[in-house]
């Protein structure tokens, strides 16, 4: 442990100490709390539904916008804004609008409502690894209460994409007065509507009385932006949070003896990587991304940083994603083998390179474990701290050579974990932030997508699979489980595996 660490654990451990010494200030006796407070370790880059794909901005709008189907908590296929739809033939859905839903504004859905958020999906960059085998030209609203979604091709799997958040349906006229200020004024149909957003702070919301479902249990909800997981671990036990997201795994043992307190673990559809830049020197050279991968211990990175919670890495999608490929052969680390490749590469006496995180703890505990076994074969490796909207802008306009990252497959199905992740035509904002390229994996990715039968896609999927982990377009170092600690006296939390919570079930 270096001096500095050193030293910011003394700290850390003393600020636990005070923090635990001091009163918790709760509601008195028999008045309810009104106000649910989270933390988040991450602002979100945009509350615009179809400007990001963010999992911070995502967790948010979930709670402001609706789609037109959703997953109930059994992961199954249920209506939402959309009451029923049918399947008029493999490329023809007819969607049926429920009557008497309300936007935040007053203004009452209606089709046209759906076909004008349609039409901004098809023009989102984000959006396009979910919505893209639909035919958006043809795709209409038949009457007031009626819209009829074509697609280019038949996709078996589309009811699940719509459930993504980017295919949240907008008010047209709130959406176009808002204009350029639409990031921050979001006009949506959900149990809770927007109050504030104080950036690097905290978004406010409250709760919304003419929902036209169940009605939140707790008037106001605020997400507090606290990049810090020790301060969110102190927030949470000391009473300023009642929701503490993306617990480090180092403060479990310690909170599981907090009666105030409950620890949620929970199975996640997310992939922790270290991505390269694929496209760009020197980091377009295979057997330098091979060299690098055999370099690190992964099982080290699970245990030490993660305690264990959490899977080392088996395929480029983890175990809760159907159609992963079990049968890929075990991460090696073997840092002889990566030296000889890291020669073959071309560089016999290694090379310097950078590796960029945000601000996320875990992260930058990966990158200093990484950073010390790459020295054992030769790789000089500067760790760099972005804050997160920075960071995201790099990863997305391909700026940096190395970097830590997740992705979440919030469809559940592999199209959207493969597809966005390492097609070719999903380059940056699109999902593939690696800029991974190659025309076989292309061309099974494709096959994936139009394929009808469920085996034979699964196949192309887990043929995509081998060429990508083997290529190392990323490290891909931890299949995570998400570990959320909350008030003892909230009830009703809960958490899913694509990272959404249910707020306005929960209650004091």
């Amino acid at each position: 442990m270096s001096y500095l660490r050193k030293i910011l654990h003394v700290l850390f451990t003393a600020a636990i100490l005070i923090a635990a010494s001091q009163p918790v200030i709760a509601a008195q006796s028999g008045t309810p709390k009104d106000t649910i407070t989270v933390a988040s370790g991450a602002d979100p880059k945009s509350l615009d539904p179809y400007g990001t794909t963010d999992s911070p901005a995502g967790r948010i709008a979930s709670q402001i916008f609706e789609t037109l189907v959703e997953r109930d908590d059994a992961g199954n296929i249920v209506p939402s804004l959309a009451e029923s739809w049918e399947v008029k033939d493999p490329t023809t859905y007819v969607f049926h609008i429920r009557k008497g839903v309300k936007f935040h504004n007053g203004e009452e859905l209606t089709a046209n409502d759906v076909k004008f958020s349609f039409d901004k999906m098809s023009a989102s960059p984000h959006a396009s690894s979910v919505t893209g085998t639909i035919d958006f030209a043809n795709s209409k609203a038949i009457d007031k209460y009626t819209f009829e979604m074509k697609m280019s091709e038949p996709f078996g799997p589309i009811l699940n994409h719509l459930c993504h958040g980017v295919t949240a349906i907008v008010n047209e006229k709130g959406y176009t007065e808002s204009g350029s200020a639409v990031n921050e004024k979001p006009i949506g149909t959900g149990p809770y509507k927007f109050v504030s957003w104080k950036t690097a702070d905290s978004v406010t919301l409250t709760k919304f009385d003419d929902y036209w479902g169940e009605k939140a249990k707790v008037r106001n909800l605020v997400f507090r932006t606290i990049p810090e997981a020790a301060s969110r671990v102190i927030e949470v036990e000391t009473g300023g949070v009642d929701v503490a997201l993306q617990v480090p795994p180092s403060a479990v043992s310690r909170l599981e003896k907090d009666k105030d307190i409950k620890i949620g673990i929970q199975e996640t559809f997310r992939t922790d990587f270290l991505a390269f830049t694929c496209n760009k020197a020197p980091m377009n050279n295979v057997k330098l991304r091979q060299a690098i991968n055999m370099g690190i211990d992964i099982n080290a990175i699970q245990k030490v940083v993660f305690r264990g919670i959490g899977m080392a890495a088996i395929a480029p999608i983890g175990p809760s994603i159907r159609g992963y490929n079990k049968d890929l052969p075990h991460h090696e680390y073997n840092p002889e083998k990566a030296k000889k490749l890291l020669s073959e590469a071309g560089y016999p006496n290694g090379l310097k390179l950078t590796l960029t995180s945000d601000e996320n703890q875990e992260r930058l505990d990966v990158a200093e474990m990484v950073q010390a076994q790459l020295a054992e074969i030769g790789i000089n490796l500067e760790v760099i701290t972005l804050e997160r909207g920075k960071f995201i802008d790099d990863v997305i306009a391909g700026n940096l050579q190395m970097f830590a990252l997740g992705w979440t497959t919030n469809t559940g199905d592999p199209d959207y974990a493969l597809y966005a992740s390492f097609h070719t035509s999903m380059f940056g904002e699109g999902g593939n932030m690696s800029f991974y390229s190659n025309p076989k994996v292309d061309e099974l990715l494709t096959k994936g997508r139009v394929l009808t039968d469920d085996k034979t896609r699964m196949e192309a999927y887990y043929d995509a699979q081998k060429i990508i982990w083997a290529e190392v377009p990323c490290v891909f170092y931890l299949h995570p489980q998400e570990i959320t600690a909350y008030s003892a006296s909230l009830k009703d939390f809960n958490i899913f595996p694509d990272g959404r919570s249910d707020f306005e079930r929960m209650y004091f």
